[in-house]
């Protein structure tokens, strides 16, 4: 059977069991800590030991008596008229010029954190804490940065095209330190337009000078800029970015780069209509000078049309006494070569006559002796028998009708015979038949 006191000391033991366990959890959560990706973090141990904590993860460390201080490994320092999220977040920074012209500048730093652990150490021995180091560190630091680098500008250069400058020296002087300057007197020398009808050309300009206060970087002997050193390279920590997003000047430099403005855009117009001017009477006197030389061009082409036309006529009446010399000169080779061809077909006439007249000599020689040859007795019957031979041949072809009735008439002698004669042929002829 259970006692009282039993229960008793069993509700101790539990209360004692229960107290051990949260004690334990109390321990055990202030011995541990986290650092995230982003954060770097210093524990400091009860002897004064500096651990820092580069890499992100779960860390442990004496409980109650070791200390820890979170830092961001990137720090953004803004100079805007919003506010935002940035590690310190500012208004425009007011810069001064070394012409005493102000404005407010706005932009940027990117703060990059050293990767150095003993690096580390010494900057948290400056500082102590994180947001000791972005107000009297990296804030002071990129304040004193932007104010610096405006003391090398005058407003007037940094409003006519000098913020690209501006931001390439804050960059260069946030990494490897700040210039060494001395404020003096420099001599400039500026460039007027000077455009007139005695200047032909528009290009020329005249130059003025002028005595203005500027900081002057100093250099070397090797022509580097001298430098202060860069409170932030001890602990190493870097300015990885600058960006510059506007600036707004006070009423002075605004109104004065306004009339400046003003006049530039006044005086560019009275240099274009200068030069309008100047070049609408080059304009008319090359005209002038055009339709002379035009005038002078026709007046030059028609004089030599006229001598090409007169050359051409010599020429063409050349080259036709040239062909009518060539005419003649054929017309006489063809005379001659025709006497010539008179000549010798008189020659050959000449001499086929006479080839004619020996050879109709030399053939009645040789018909005279064939003749004197031949027994006339005998010849004169080949001739008959020739004759007879052709009247035989047509005599089929003739067709006689003998008469019937022959008168005869006359009482002569004569004529009684010639009629006896007829009548013999005509008896023949029906012999014939």
């Amino acid at each position: 059977m259970i006692t009282i006191n039993q229960v008793k000391n069993g509700i101790l033991k539990l209360r004692i069991v229960g107290v051990s366990i949260i004690v334990s959890l109390f321990v055990l959560i202030n011995a541990m800590y986290t650092v995230n990706a982003g954060e770097i973090a210093m524990e400091q141990t009860p002897s004064g030991k500096l651990i820092p904590r580069m890499d992100p993860g779960i860390k442990f460390k004496i409980p109650f008596v070791s200390s820890v201080n979170f830092y961001n490994q990137v720090y953004t320092v803004t100079y805007q008229k919003k506010q935002s999220d940035a590690s310190s977040s500012n208004k425009p920074f007011h810069i001064t010029f070394a012409d005493t012209y102000s404005g407010h500048v706005k932009g940027s730093f990117r703060v990059e954190m050293p990767q150095d652990p003993d690096r580390f150490i010494s900057l948290h021995k400056a500082f102590k804490r994180s947001d000791n180091f972005v107000d009297n560190g990296i804030e002071k630091f990129t304040n004193e940065l932007l104010a610096y680098t405006a003391n090398q500008f005058t407003g007037e250069t940094y409003m006519q095209g000098g913020q690209n400058e501006y931001k390439s020296r804050l960059q260069d002087q946030a990494q490897n330190g700040l210039y060494v300057t001395k404020r003096m007197t420099v001599k400039v020398s500026k460039q007027i337009a000077n455009v007139g009808l005695k200047n032909d050309d528009p290009t020329k300009s005249s130059s003025g000078d002028a005595v203005i206060y500027k900081n002057v970087i100093q250099r070397d002997k090797n022509g580097k800029p001298l430098r202060n050193a860069n409170p932030m390279s001890v602990y190493g920590v870097t300015v990885s970015q600058v960006t510059i997003d506007g600036f707004d000047p006070e009423k002075q430099l605004y109104t004065f780069m306004s009339n400046k403005k003003a006049r530039v855009q006044e005086r560019a117009t009275l240099i274009e209509n200068q030069e309008n001017e100047r070049q609408s009477a080059i304009t008319a006197k090359l005209k002038g000078d055009r339709e002379r030389v035009q005038a002078k061009q026709k007046m030059l082409k028609e004089k030599d049309s006229a001598v090409i036309q007169a050359q051409k006529k010599v020429e063409l009446e050349q080259k036709e006494a040239d062909l009518q010399i060539v005419k003649k000169k054929k017309e006489l080779a063809i005379s001659t070569a025709n006497e010539g061809i008179q000549k010798a077909n008189e020659k050959a006439a000449k001499y086929e006559a006479q080839a004619i007249l020996h050879k109709g000599l030399a053939e009645a020689q040789v018909k005279k002796a064939k003749y004197n040859a031949i027994d006339k007795v005998i010849f004169k019957a080949e001739v008959e028998r020739d004759i007879s031979k052709y009247k035989y041949t047509a005599l089929p072809k003739v067709k006689v009708e003998m008469p019937k009735t022959v008168i005869m008439s006359g009482d002569s002698e004569s004529g009684s015979l010639q009629d006896l004669t007829n009548l013999t042929v005509v008896d023949k002829i029906g012999n014939m038949k």
